[in-house]
């Protein structure tokens, strides 16, 4: 005969148990929820690092000379550095900063040459109780340079304009009798093939004009012909068709007396 103590016991069992599951099994919620993640290590970027560069900075005096190099640099709000070298601008981007180190990786664009990344180190100048600027060329070349002064409003214009003049495309110039920018200059200053075009109708036009009484308006039609053309191949074909009229309907000989 079982006991009433040992009865209650095995009443009470399932419900321990019970308990037991009900502690070891995470509620709905906590498998839910997410962990917060650890805080990444972020890349610093401070415009006032970049805007701590701005002014006059030159080099010392070179070796066995007296030259120097002259750094202008502007900050501006929204669109970074602007660098003029010995007045000449340098077209570049600033494409990282490390407050940890102090430096600045400045990438240069050339139209001329390689392209290649400078790196600014702001040097801590104890005595003068400010800092140098140490310039890092990509084949590790180095300029030590010095602050001079602030920049001026005189100063922030010869920065823009140099800027602008830099963005000029040079106008081309070459021995034709086109207009400067039209698809006739273009092609007969950087094409070898209708430059002979063009220099060969140019004196046939000189000579037209020269010693026939309608040369003058036969040559006016032929030229405006050619500066419609918006095409290379319409350009050959007003070549050609003129060069078949003038060998069927003139002599047009040694046209050096002419030009």
């Amino acid at each position: 005969m079982t006991s009433p103590v040992r009865l209650r016991s095995l009443a009470l069992l399932p419900a321990l148990l019970l308990g037991l599951v009900a502690c070891e099994r995470p509620s709905e919620g906590a498998q839910l929820a997410p962990s917060t993640p650890s805080p990444a290590a972020s890349q610093p970027q401070d415009p006032a690092f970049e805007q701590s560069l701005e002014g006059i900075w030159s080099t010392g005096g070179a070796q066995g000379d007296d030259a120097q190099t002259v750094y202008a640099i502007e900050y501006q709000a929204g669109a970074g550095l602007r660098m003029l070298r010995d007045g000449a601008w340098l077209d570049g981007t600033v494409e990282d900063v490390d407050l940890d180190n102090q430096t600045l990786a400045f990438r240069i664009d050339r139209q001329d040459g390689p392209d290649e990344t400078a790196t600014w180190r702001k040097v801590r100048d104890e005595a003068a109780d400010g800092f140098t600027l140490r310039l890092t060329w990509a084949q590790g070349q180095t300029e030590e340079l010095g602050f001079v002064r602030r920049l001026t409003p005189r100063d922030r214009q010869e920065i823009t304009l140099a800027v602008s003049q830099a963005d000029r495309v040079p106008a081309v110039t070459c021995d034709t009798d086109a207009a400067q920018g039209s698809l006739r200059a273009t092609l007969a200053c950087n094409h070898d093939d209708f430059a002979a075009l063009d220099r060969n109708l140019h004196a046939q036009l000189v000579e037209l004009s020269a010693r026939y009484p309608d040369g003058d308006r036969t040559a006016a039609v032929v030229v405006q012909q050619l500066d419609a053309c918006t095409t290379p191949a319409c350009l050959r074909e007003v070549y050609a068709k003129w060069q078949a009229y003038f060998d069927e309907n003139y002599d047009l000989g040694d046209v050096l007396d002419y030009l």
